[in-house]
């Protein structure tokens, strides 16, 4: 499989991962936050005002308190003048008390089946709790009130023995109340915490889930960046190749007939002069066929970096096919280049050829030069004109550069 194809399939299974991360870590997030906010929504509705549900009942239990103590602190001659207050008084927040008993249990009730799991069982037990509590103020409002009744019926003073017993059950009571209380608020906190905790966590995560789909982004942009240069690489190699020989790197026949007339139409228009040159390998068929392929294909090349090397950068070098080539030389006359042409014909002449049995071998050519006449200025007459100069050439022993005279 060409490599570029591999490459391409890679970006595609980037591109549907990166696209599949990418809508995962979203619903991933939205999840996580839709679970922070219920958390906060815990805490907010539930945990909160569970302490402030709390507070009334500690004040109640506070105000009877308040209320016995006072009644202990009436001598016997003023307990009869203030006990009905008192009695009112002890009724009227024992019902207060009960009354936020039942908001408390009333907001508690659905908690403990909504949430989250924590929460759930954490109500659970404060419910129970408070059905303790609950009890234990029954329990203890009817004590008081049996010791009012016994207190209006003139049975005379209460032995401090059951003073002490109610005083220690309020303080029983209201320590259960405040440690309820406290719990409460460090479960909150904790509820808190555990939020931000999981808060953080999740930032984090998505964070680096999105660092990570990021570097596979550019990882795949790397990689189609390293597609498109090969794109353009073959691209650029199907160009060269289209115009020029990939043996000689010389331009080919096509090409070099669009140049030339180029050059013919620049040289008409500013009346510049125009040289070609058309030359053969000598003998070049002897080599294919006794030296193979190869060493042909060897001198073929030298010869074409030759041409390259000695050659103007406005000159245009080509290959016409087997071992014809051509060159334009704008903008200069035919007798001008003969000595150019010559440093050709020496350089290749001198150039030796090694074979693989340590052999050596050289090869030479032969030049035709024409100018071009502007009396008659189609394609046809200049290379007709190289081209009997070329004969010439071969004419004379081959190895030669003759320059064509009209």
């Amino acid at each position: 499989m060409p490599k570029n194809t591999k490459t391409n399939r890679y970006i595609f299974l980037i591109a549907f991962a990166i696209a599949a991360l990418i809508l995962v870590n979203g619903g991933f997030a939205y999840w996580q936050m839709h679970k922070i906010k219920t958390e906060f929504e815990d805490v907010a509705n539930k945990d909160l005002p569970l302490v402030t549900q709390l507070l009334p009942l500690i004040d109640r239990q506070f105000e009877q308190t308040l209320l016995i103590e006072k009644l202990h602190q009436q001598s016997d001659g003023h307990q009869g003048v203030v006990i009905q207050t008192l009695e009112d008084s002890f009724i009227r927040t024992g019902k207060k008390f009960d009354g936020a008993l039942a908001t408390l249990k009333e907001f508690i009730i659905p908690l403990m089946s909504l949430g989250q799991p924590e929460t759930r069982a954490e109500m659970v037990r404060v419910n129970q709790l408070l059905a303790q509590i609950g009890k234990e103020h029954q329990q203890y409002h009817d004590q008081v009130l049996a010791m009012i009744a016994t207190i209006k019926s003139g049975s005379g003073k209460l032995p401090e023995q059951v003073i002490r017993i109610l005083n220690e059950e309020e303080k029983e009571l209201r320590l259960e109340l405040t440690s309820l209380r406290d719990e409460v608020q460090r479960f909150t906190q904790q509820s808190v915490i555990a939020v931000d905790k999981h808060e953080s966590w999740v930032i984090q995560g998505v964070v680096l889930f999105t660092l990570f789909v990021y570097s596979l982004g550019t990882i795949m942009l790397f990689m189609m960046y390293q597609v498109m240069q090969h794109r353009k690489k073959a691209i650029e190699e199907l160009a060269y190749f289209a115009t020029h020989d990939p043996l000689t790197k010389l331009i080919n026949r096509r090409y070099f007939f669009e140049r030339l007339t180029e050059a013919i139409n620049a040289a008409k228009r500013h009346k510049h002069p125009l040289s070609i040159c058309v030359c053969d390998l000598d003998h070049f068929k002897q080599i294919n066929d006794t030296l193979g392929h190869q060493a042909g294909d060897k001198v073929l090349a030298s010869f074409g970096e030759i041409l390259t090397e000695v050659k103007r950068p406005e000159d245009i070098a080509g290959r016409f096919g087997g071992d014809e080539f051509v060159l334009c030389f704008p903008n200069t006359h035919g007798k001008d280049i003969v000595n150019m042409v010559e440093r050709i014909r020496e350089t290749l002449a001198e150039k030796e050829f090694k074979l693989p049995n340590n052999k050596h071998f050289s090869v030479t050519a032969t030049f035709g030069i024409a100018e071009m006449d502007f009396n008659n200025q189609c394609q046809e007459s200049i290379f007709e004109a190289a081209d009997t100069a070329l004969y010439q050439a071969k004419e004379k022993g081959r190895n030669a550069v003759v320059l064509y005279q009209g």
